[in-house]
Order: C-alpha cells, then sequence, then structure tokens
C-alpha cells in the first residue's frame, strides 16, 4: 500500500458511516486508512463534529465515472 499512497490522493470516494453513504475526497493516505474530507452536510448526517474522518482503505470504494470500485 505505502506506493499507492500518493496516487491515492484526491480522489473521490464513497463509504457507509452510520446507515448512509458518504462521498468525500482523500486528502492523506495512511498505510491501512485514509483521511477523507467530506461535506458539512455529510458531517452533520453521521453527526460527525468535523468534515474530516478517518476510512480503513477496505471500507471505501473508488468513485470514477460514476461507478464504484472496490479497493481491496
Amino acid at each position: 500500500m505505502k506506493k499507492m499512497v500518493k496516487f491515492l490522493i484526491g480522489l473521490a470516494v464513497s463509504f457507509e458511516r452510520n446507515n448512509t453513504i458518504i462521498k468525500g475526497k482523500i486528502i492523506k493516505a495512511l498505510d491501512r486508512s485514509a483521511i477523507i474530507e467530506i461535506s458539512q452536510e455529510d458531517a452533520d448526517k453521521i453527526e460527525s463534529p468535523s468534515t474530516l474522518t478517518v476510512v480503513h482503505h477496505s471500507n471505501y470504494e473508488i468513485i470514477t465515472n460514476q461507478e464504484h470500485k472496490k479497493v481491496n
């Protein structure tokens, strides 16, 4: 995964949190997870105090051309 870290930054992704599908953008990729920036509206939906959240790589899908592709 370390070689993919730079590739992942800036990618649009979706993930599920609190039974809600959330879309965001990877702003930092770590070995096992990514820090994802989400909209304030989505943060409010999942009752998050921040627009930044951490998601394990296996728990998000990359959004490409309106399609979702599982990372792992």
